[in-house]
């Protein structure tokens, strides 16, 4: 076992997934004893600490991470699952011009021993400043909490969009086909929009909605508030099929493939993209979108096979839970760590 550090952000998704998982599922790698009895603060166990991981950024700021890391000794994985370099209308693109936070995360890839990243196209762009690069993909605890197979659907088949207001562009995708299937007023099939948040001062949440929402027109649409993060995947519990829109675009070609992974987890058919990351699955049994009719027809050609619905999101489960378990994935990752220590 080895004495572990894990650094975190509670309302950070990004963390939930690539930190709170895996050390929530390390299931014997860790001395948690050992942390334990260092004292009931994080400062207590950083100077016990063999090994810290954090992701993107050291929560104190890197400044301070250098400094620990120098004082107390112990190893560093800085864990990275989006690409630093935003496209131009990225929600957020004039936040990290101005405050720099391309080089905020380089700092911490070339502080870190070792690097631990969501895709080989992101490895690649982080091997120019740290060549100790490893690829650990997005996995999930199937069966287990929120992570277990959706409740009985409703008699409206329900397509839903889930993920947060920096997807507006993504959704914009849908668009034309979504005001297509309103003005045919389809009384069984409905479409929700889910992380909606009413905290939202710009408009981004409103503009997606009048998308999902075919400007108010569309039969039976919902929208779902963002829930908290231990019980986020709830809101695919009334869901039929997912849709899995996504620009192209290097920063989006870098990033994972959770949604696939959490239609999988709900026993969902997906709609997706075929655009990096979701084409490199290639043997995903999921309806592909080559251009932009195929999100008409797909939708169409599911409300009304619900049978056929069913099977593809049962396949999909048994793809994901082949490929993309915890389990397996958290023994190549604590075997990392355990290297990293006695290195």
């Amino acid at each position: 076992m080895i004495k572990a550090q894990a650094l975190y952000k509670e309302i950070s998704g990004c963390d939930y997934h690539r930190i709170c998982l895996p050390f929530e599922y390390e299931h014997g790698y860790v001395d948690d004893a050992a942390m334990e009895a260092a004292g009931p603060t994080v400062h207590d166990r950083l100077k016990v600490a063999e090994l810290v991981v954090w992701n993107r950024d050291f929560p104190a700021g890197i400044a301070e991470g250098d400094r620990l890391k120098r004082q107390h000794g112990f190893k560093v994985v800085v864990d990275l699952d989006d690409y630093w370099e935003l496209y131009p209308h990225h929600f957020l693109s004039a936040y990290y011009r101005q405050h720099d936070v391309p080089g905020v995360i380089i700092h911490n890839l070339r502080l870190a021993d070792a690097v631990t990243v969501t895709t080989a196209r992101l490895a690649d762009k982080v091997k120019q400043y740290n060549r100790n690069v490893h690829v650990i993909p997005n996995a999930l605890p199937f069966g287990q909490g929120q992570f277990q197979g959706a409740m009985a659907g409703t008699d409206i088949f329900r397509f839903i969009y889930a993920g947060q207001k920096s997807h507006l562009h993504d959704l914009g995708l849908l668009r034309g086909p979504l005001r297509r299937l309103a003005g045919e007023r389809h009384a069984g099939m409905g479409v929700t929009l889910a992380g909606y948040s009413t905290k939202d001062t710009a408009g981004i949440w409103t503009s997606m909605e009048q998308i999902m929402s075919a400007g108010g027109t569309m039969s039976n649409y919902q929208r779902i508030e963002q829930r908290p993060l231990h019980s986020y995947m709830d809101v695919y519990n009334e869901a039929s099929a997912v849709l899995i829109p996504l620009e192209a675009n290097i920063f989006n070609a870098c990033k994972s493939n959770l949604k696939l992974l959490e239609a999988a987890c709900k026993k969902l058919p997906a709609i997706c993209q075929r655009v990096p990351p979701y084409s490199d699955c290639r043997d995903a049994p999921v309806l592909w979108v080559d251009k932009q009719s195929d999100w008409y027809k797909h939708m169409r050609y599911l409300a009304a096979n619900r049978g056929a619905a069913e099977e593809m999101g049962q396949a999909l489960h048994e793809w994901a839970i082949k490929n993309y378990s915890i389990w397996p994935w958290n023994k190549i990752r604590f075997d990392l760590y355990t290297h990293i220590v006695n290195s």
